[in-house]
């Protein structure tokens, strides 16, 4: 099982499961973590926890363990192919870059 601690920065992965059981689960399902939700990981912190991700249009610092219980698919693609990329580097200018 792949979880959103393994993605490396600047890969996307889709999630497919968030395990845990109540408060926790509540609160990371809360903050838009669901299934099928593409997440972007952007940077980490300098020692590794927390990490920044970006989802639904939104940036979001999560710790490693609450990452750990976000089961996600395989890799989606890489930083210069990702959504999330492209939209924030074409703001403002052609489609053509």
């Amino acid at each position: 099982m792949k979880t959103l601690k393994d993605v490396r920065i600047g890969e996307s992965a889709r999630v497919v499961k968030v395990h845990g059981q109540g408060r926790i689960r509540r609160r990371v399902m809360d903050m838009g973590i669901t299934k099928n939700v593409e997440i972007f990981v952007r940077k980490a912190a300098p020692l590794g926890d927390p990490i920044e991700v970006n989802l639904r249009g939104y940036e979001l610092s999560l710790r490693k363990d609450d990452a750990e219980i976000i089961e996600v698919s395989s890799p989606i693609s890489s930083i210069n192919e990702c959504h999330y990329a492209h939209n924030h580097r074409c703001r403002g200018k052609s489609k053509f870059w």
